[in-house]
């Protein structure tokens, strides 16, 4: 069958184990221990912005991740699976922004504006998997320096 005009924009899934982003690219930064399944950037589709979606499961440690800033705005969501109430995230997530905590329990989204310090970023007491996506607001590589 031929390729379809648009065929190229979509991600199929690829889900992985559960592994630690590392790389010069981090900075030697602590790094959560994820169940990574979609991801997009502009290697994968040119001109595309950066995208990851990652599973945490129920009873795991995903570790943390180390303070830093992104020259790019930044949108980070946790979403809770209990279908009988869509609002609660099924473990506690907590997140700094500069000098700020935050707590939740229940599904969110933070928008973290360009050279605002964020993180550390921790979720414990995992009762059930929580789908994890972070969406780095360029077309250009990720970058991330640490602050901490």
């Amino acid at each position: 069958m031929a390729e379809l005009k648009y065929e190229k924009y979509f991600i199929k899934g690829h889900a992985s184990p559960p592994v630690r982003a590392t790389g010069d690219r981090f900075g030697g930064m602590d790094t959560p221990k994820l169940h990574h399944v979609l991801g997009l950037n502009s290697r994968r589709i040119e001109g595309a912005i950066m995208m990851n979606c990652s599973w945490v499961l129920a009873g795991e440690d995903p570790g943390k991740m180390d303070a830093h800033v992104h020259p790019y705005p930044e949108v980070i969501g946790f979403i809770g699976t209990n279908p009988d109430d869509l609002n609660e995230l099924g473990a506690e997530a907590e997140i700094w922004m500069e000098d700020e905590k935050y707590t939740f329990t229940e599904t969110f989204l933070v928008y973290v504006p360009e050279g605002v310090r964020h993180c550390p970023l921790i979720v414990r007491d995992i009762k059930r998997p929580i789908l994890h996506f972070d969406l780095q607001l360029t077309t250009g590589d990720f970058t991330a320096a640490p602050t901490g």
